[in-house]
């Protein structure tokens, strides 16, 4: 009795319906199988759209070389695990494997990495890659869509505008201003004198900064003598965007949004543009004050008629020729401070650690150096074209450390590069380093000889062996700016120290990328005095 008691009778067969359940089981299920048919066909229809649409990729790489693919998500397999230093190594590495071209897809995205200095040429020198590939939008979350990200109609605008900002007479007037802030860095090195825990790219990178503020904002802000982490700041934020690149589930917004990384990337965001907000607004605000005393004319006029009473800057020239926006403004100022600020403190550190390495070379720079304006003399516009070793020295040193790890142009239209073809709608891929430490181009690559450019040598090469600055239509537009600028700050740095290094060979050397080229243990270098 009590087992029967402990039986539980469905209310259906308790009520004597004995067709209505099976009836509720089949109409349930006959509606699920309709819905999973639908969903099926959707996604089979979506897939042979997808196939069909990227048809002509498939036809013209099937048979291009390149490492394993897997479905969806191409090669991005391969950065699992990775952190930002390690992307680097991964990289050069697969690319080793490949030493002139390969294909590869990267989620929905082809690419084709090309180290031929004949298929790069073809590339960015194509009037339909000169767009930036959408792999930069990672970059332009922080920095808008300025001169470097810019879409090819925006960019031609800007760069027009930008362009008479570098001309000759321009920079040999910031001539002065290298000179100042680099006797400042100097003095600042003489607190670090004999102590190997010197923090170069600090030191440095905060001399940059006072450079490009003054140069290209016209405002001075004695950075180099205050605790300034702008450099830090700006690191940090290209860190977590190189993370993002080359880790495909980060270029889903709502997946990153997860992670702890986007906190730390929002308050260094913050930070960064707090500081370039600032810069602009006080900018302004002379810049109007400057406006009731001085004529409206052309910067370039003003030049030519040596005008001795107004300091010149590249923003002075974009406010009066141009009707930027706000908006255009702060993205352009944010460019130049990132390429004047973090690029440059980059190279000087790459610099002075080959001429620690190298002793003989840095003597042959200082003895060049000490020639030309003796032991103390300020550095004028006429000295730099007379520094021609140190110039070669520079070079050598952007061959083995080129500033940027990489660039990535969408090609518009099929481009025929003889053994295959880069088709329209995919994406070409090119990294500095592998080429330029190409053994094909470069015999002994590892060697540092800075007569490799000498002019003689210079003729006998493909121009794109040698790509720090990329080349074409939409290449580096402060090249010169930066090349006087280093002269300078070497200038002053080596004839009151000389530099070392704990590093004893570049292959001992680790790469990382912050978007721009890093030694990942930092330059290992320290001062003494002459």
């Amino acid at each position: 009795m009590e087992v029967c008691q402990d039986i539980q009778i469905d209310p259906v067969l308790r009520d004597g319906n004995f067709t209505e359940l099976p009836m509720k089981q089949t109409a349930n299920l006959r509606a699920n199988q309709i819905l999973i048919v639908i969903l099926s066909g959707i996604i089979t229809l979506w897939y042979i759209l997808l196939l069909w649409k990227r048809s002509k990729l498939y036809f013209h790489s099937w048979n291009v070389p390149g490492p394993m693919n897997l479905p969806f998500i191409g090669i991005a397999y391969l950065f699992l695990g990775t952190n930002a230093t390690d992307i680097m190594g991964t990289l050069i590495k697969i690319q080793k494997q490949y030493p002139n071209y390969f294909k590869a897809w990267f989620g929905p995205k082809l690419l084709y990495f090309l180290s031929d200095p004949v298929h790069l040429e073809k590339v960015l020198t194509n009037p339909k890659s000169l767009n930036k590939d959408d792999l930069y939008d990672f970059i332009s979350e922080v920095i808008g869509t300025g001169i470097m990200t810019a879409k090819v109609k925006k960019w031609r605008k800007h760069r027009k505008v930008i362009m008479p900002a570098f001309n000759q007479k321009i920079l040999e007037s910031f001539v002065e201003i290298f000179a100042d802030q680099s006797e400042v860095f100097a003095d600042q090195l003489e607190k670090y004198v004999g102590r190997k825990d010197l923090d170069l790219f600090k030191l440095i990178s905060s001399c940059t900064l006072d450079i490009i503020c003054e140069t290209a904002m016209g405002v001075k802000m004695n950075l180099q003598t205050t605790d300034c982490d702008f450099g830090h700041n700006l690191d940090k934020i290209m860190e977590i965007v190189t993370y993002r690149i080359f880790h495909i589930w980060q270029h889903i917004r709502i997946m990153r949004m997860l992670f702890p990384m986007n906190w730390q990337f929002r308050n260094y965001e913050k930070k960064f543009r707090d500081f370039t907000t600032a810069v602009v607004k006080r900018k302004m605000e002379e810049y109007e004050a400057a406006k009731q005393n001085y004529r409206k004319s052309s910067l370039v006029a003003a030049i030519e008629e040596e005008n001795p009473k107004r300091k010149l800057a590249f923003l002075d020239l974009i406010l009066e020729n141009s009707n930027f926006t706000e908006k255009e403004l702060i993205e352009e100022v944010e460019i130049f401070l990132i390429a004047g600020t973090d690029t440059t403190a980059s190279a000087i550190c790459c610099i002075l650690t080959m001429l620690g390495m190298f002793q003989d070379i840095q003597q042959k720079v200082y003895e060049e150096i000490f020639e030309i304006m003796g032991p103390d003399r300020k550095v004028v516009p006429a000295d730099l074209p007379e520094m021609k070793y140190t110039e070669r020295v520079i070079k050598e040193s952007l061959r083995i450390f080129p500033v940027a790890a990489f660039f990535v142009r969408s090609v518009g239209e099929n481009i025929d590069m003889g053994e295959f073809v880069v088709p329209e709608g995919s994406s070409v891929f090119f990294g500095p380093v592998h080429i330029q430490r190409n053994p094909k181009y470069w015999p002994d690559p590892l060697k540092f000889d800075p007569d490799r450019f000498l002019p003689e040598n210079v003729a006998k090469r493909h121009p794109c062996t040698y790509i720090p600055f990329s080349f074409g239509p939409r290449n580096c537009i402060g090249v010169r700016y930066a090349m006087m600028n280093m002269k300078t700050i070497l200038a002053n740095t080596l004839r009151r120290y000389k530099v070392f290094t704990q590093y004893k060979s570049i292959k001992e050397i680790k790469l990382k990328s912050n978007v721009v080229l890093r030694m990942k243990d930092g330059s290992k270098v320290w001062v003494e005095s002459r």
